[in-house]
This record gives structure tokens, C-alpha cells and sequence, in this order.
């Protein structure tokens, strides 16, 4: 266990990419209205140096950027230039993490104002050689409240070889790729199908206009060459599916478990599913919701095993879903803020001899719930680099 300690500004909205390095990005107005400029930091928590990428290039979220390679050594993101037509040149930059090179892979030359009420485009980056661009187009339902992104088209991009085929996959086509996880070297985690969970589309959506979602463990490299084939149906056996009156909410991958939250609206619950992506073993922890509140943020892996943090009137309950026991309840005291493998970490409050109050950070190894580190400071967040190191900020 290695725990590390960083002093930071107000606030913390970093992202883990590689080792030790955690992307920030930092917004400001641009030439644009509807969209703000942004600037990309990379944070080298070893050295505690914060790096700007790219200073001199003009950077802007116009579309949502996937990186399907775990691990990668590089960072994607857009770079805009003015054609003083009304237009904008928009390319996608892939910049090395390691060696700070970069290169520019595609253009789009595009009209900045549809974006984001009026079109939107996703881009997953497969490989070192290929993307998927979906653009979507919104679509009004019937009863004429709800206008969403409903209308899909979709391209395999090579961009070794400027090479294009537009994908026929009915599934794709029709109901879309809501996101992508990497998951390791060869495989990663495609959702297709939009959640009706998400602007009460539920209740503003009839069966009929409604997607099937589906989730699917992909071999990207497999998922390519059938992609090249310019099939209508591509062979894909789905983890699982939903439908209008169940709906997939939100999914992580922590570990070989493939976590995700899945919502019955007959039923009222909620079902925490931890799918082992090795051995194919499902567990699950249903939560009876009314509020409207997921539990998906309580569900972690330790050492292997599955568990739910349950808060209740006696503390921090840390449910077994394998020997269905709780294996731990660490006390009221302590608010627990993040689990890294067998480190848990939490805040509790303390008074000087003169009765005024601090807040300290709190190290505990699972299950033991002794406190083997402390130290004083308000905690802002966590970000790990593996199952063994965490590291801390604090304000």
C-alpha cells in the first residue's frame, strides 16, 4: 500500500490516464457562444509538475472523444482553426503522453453553430489505426416534448490509410453506441442503446420509439475486421439487455468486473450487477429506490470479491455479495471517501486542546478498521495509478 499526499488548489477535477499522470482540463471563453475554449493539463504526481498541453493550439469540446485503448500512451483531443466563410476547420490531434509528440489524424470542416443543440458526434478511437465517428441528429418524440439525439449514421475511419466505410449494422444504425470502456490490451465494453432513465425520457417516450440497449464485451481488433466486412448484422453475444421498462443507467469496469446499474420501473428498484468479464459469474445486489438516487457509486471490488458500502445508522457496512455477510462496518466517525483494492480511505473530525475543529484524512486496511495513517487536511479526492497506490489531495 502506497499512499501519497498532494497539496491543491480549491478544487480537483482530474482524470486518470497512464501511471502516474492524471489529465485536467481548464475552460474559458473563446470565439465561440455556445462552447467554451479549453485548455489540457497533464499532472505528473511523482514530481508533483503540472504541464500544459500545447499551449499555443486552440482546443474546444465540440465533440466527445473515446480512447478504447487501456493504458494508451496518447491523448486525443480537437483543435480548431477559422476559415472566415462561417466554418471551422475542426482535427483531431493524437498527442504522445511520453514523448510529447503529436500529429493530426482527421479534419472535419464543419459549422460551429449546430453544435451542441443540433448535432453531435462521437468519436472512439479503436486502435492505432482506426475510429468509429458517429453523428447523431435530434429527433422530436411524439408527444412533441422531448428533443434528443436520436438519428445515427456511422463510419470506420482508417486514418493510416484515409480509408472510410460506412457501417450497416442494424443495431448500430438504429439505436447507437452510448459509450465505450477500455478494459485491457485486447478487449473493452461497448454500450449501444440510450438510457431512458436520463431526461425523464421515460415518461415522455413510448415503447416504439424507445432503443434496446445492450451491453457487449468486444475484441476490438475482431470487432474491426467485422466492422471491414460491411455487414448489416454483426455477430455480437450481449452481456445483457434492456428494454424501456428496465433501462442500463451507468456502468464501470473495476478490476475483471464489469459493474453496472440496471433500473426496472414496474418493480421500483435498482440492480447493482457485477459481471466477472474472466469467468463469466454474475452477482447482484438489488436496491429499492423511490428517490430516484443509483447506488452504482457504492459498489467496489476487493481482492476479487464484490462489495456493496451500505451507510446506516450504526456506520459504513461493507456487504460480501459472494458469502452474502458484511465483512466490516467501520463507525459513524469516519465518512468513507474512496476504496483503492484492501484501502479505505475516509475523513473524520477532530478539535484542537481550544475545542476548534479540523478535518483529517484517514487510512485504514480492509477489514481491519484500526486507522494506520493520518493525516491532517480537507480532502478534495483520490486518483490511483494501480490496485497498490493511491494518491490524495488534499486543500
Amino acid at each position: 500500500m502506497n499512499i501519497r499526499f498532494l497539496a491543491q488548489s480549491e478544487y480537483f477535477n482530474g482524470l486518470h490516464i497512464k501511471d502516474d499522470i492524471v489529465l485536467e482540463k481548464e475552460y474559458e471563453q473563446g470565439p465561440f457562444t455556445n462552447l467554451p475554449k479549453v485548455r489540457y493539463y497533464l499532472y505528473y504526481l511523482e514530481e508533483n509538475v503540472r504541464k500544459e498541453v500545447m499551449p499555443f493550439s486552440d482546443k474546444v469540446d465540440v465533440f466527445n472523444i473515446t480512447n478504447c485503448q487501456n493504458e494508451s500512451e496518447y491523448l486525443y483531443f480537437t483543435e480548431y482553426s477559422d476559415m472566415h466563410d462561417g466554418t471551422y476547420v475542426f482535427s483531431i490531434v493524437r498527442y504522445n503522453i511520453t514523448d510529447h509528440t503529436h500529429t493530426k489524424i482527421i479534419s472535419l470542416k464543419d459549422n460551429i453553430n449546430l453544435y451542441p443543440d443540433n448535432k453531435q458526434i462521437k468519436i472512439f478511437i479503436l486502435d492505432e489505426s482506426n475510429l468509429i465517428i458517429q453523428r447523431a441528429l435530434p429527433r422530436i418524440s411524439k408527444n412533441g416534448i422531448l428533443k434528443e439525439f436520436f438519428d445515427y449514421s456511422l463510419i470506420l475511419f482508417n486514418f493510416d490509410n484515409n480509408k472510410q466505410i460506412f457501417i450497416k449494422d442494424e443495431n448500430l444504425v438504429k439505436n447507437g453506441i452510448e459509450f465505450i470502456l477500455p478494459y485491457n490490451e485486447k478487449s473493452c465494453i461497448m454500450k449501444t442503446g440510450y438510457s431512458v432513465a436520463e431526461n425523464n425520457r421515460h415518461e415522455n417516450l413510448t415503447k416504439e420509439e424507445a432503443a434496446v440497449e445492450s451491453l457487449f464485451v468486444l475484441n476490438i481488433q475482431q470487432f474491426i475486421s467485422d466492422l471491414q466486412l460491411d455487414q448489416s448484422n454483426l455477430i455480437m453475444n450481449a452481456v445483457d439487455q434492456a428494454y424501456y421498462d428496465t433501462t442500463i443507467v451507468s456502468a464501470k469496469i473495476i478490476e475483471n468486473f464489469l459493474i453496472y446499474s440496471k433500473v426496472n420501473y414496474e418493480s421500483n428498484d435498482e440492480n447493482i450487477i457485477f459481471y466477472d468479464i474472466e469467468t463469466k459469474e454474475i452477482y447482484t445486489c438489488i436496491n429499492k429506490t423511490t428517490s430516484g438516487e443509483y447506488l452504482l457509486k457504492n459498489a467496489t471490488v476487493i481482492e476479487d470479491i464484490p462489495y456493496m458500502i451500505m451507510n446506516t445508522a450504526s456506520g459504513t457496512q461493507f456487504f460480501n455479495l459472494i458469502s452474502n455477510e458484511i465483512d466490516a462496518t467501520y463507525s459513524e466517525e469516519y465518512d468513507i471517501r474512496f476504496v483503492n483494492n484492501n484501502t479505505v480511505i475516509s475523513t473524520t473530525t477532530e478539535k484542537t486542546l481550544f475545542g476548534k475543529e479540523f478535518q483529517v484524512v484517514c487510512i485504514h486496511k480492509f477489514p481491519n478498521k484500526k486507522v494506520i495513517l493520518q493525516e491532517k487536511g480537507e480532502y478534495i479526492g483520490c486518483v490511483t495509478s494501480d490496485k497498490n497506490t493511491s494518491y490524495i489531495f488534499l486543500k
